[in-house]
């Protein structure tokens, strides 16, 4: 039931698109709350997890929840992709009007066939997901005027980067 509720929250949010938001986010509060979301779990998993981040006081208008949202979804598929003992970490990188947040897996790393159909609606890996994460991640990516990259060697870890623009200095 729980899994059957979960799909039919994610087609919703992938039918109805998120809604953009005003919100005024410091790149950095964004960052240290997912961060301190995660860890906890990550440390139950076994995992190294670590932050890295120079946002330069960049400021993201748009939806908070939204951009939280993506942010851990990109950790979370981290987190089930790495064996016990690995490590992931979370980077943020100001540069110019872009800024770029990173989420890196010392996991398998992905295949060049699954690389392909990674960010489609329903296409999933594990057994139970829904195949909407990802989607609905770049989703929110694009909403905000941003993206997703994923750069991924098998046999050496992932790493997907959102990149979002940064305000206008009449925002900050």
């Amino acid at each position: 039931m729980r899994r059957l509720e979960r799909l039919i929250q994610d087609v919703l949010l992938f039918a109805r698109g998120e809604s953009i938001g005003r919100d005024v986010i410091d790149a950095s509060d964004l960052l240290a709350e997912a961060a301190q979301t995660v860890e906890p779990l990550m440390r139950e998993h076994g995992l190294t997890f670590a932050t890295d981040g120079d946002c330069q006081q960049a400021i993201i208008v748009g939806s908070r929840k939204a951009l939280f949202g993506a942010l851990v979804n990109l950790l979370e598929n981290a987190m089930q992709a790495t064996p016990v003992g690995g490590k992931i970490c979370l980077t943020g990188k100001r540069s110019g009007d872009l800024l770029a947040l990173g989420v890196r897996d010392s996991g398998p790393g992905i295949s060049r066939e699954t690389q392909a159909r990674i960010f489609e609606p329903f296409f999933t890996t594990k057994g139970q997901g829904t195949g909407l994460g990802l989607a609905i991640a770049l989703g929110v990516a694009r909403a905000h005027g941003g993206s997703i990259e994923l750069i991924s060697e098998p046999g050496a870890g992932a790493e997907f980067v959102l990149t979002l623009p940064v305000a206008a200095p009449e925002n900050e």
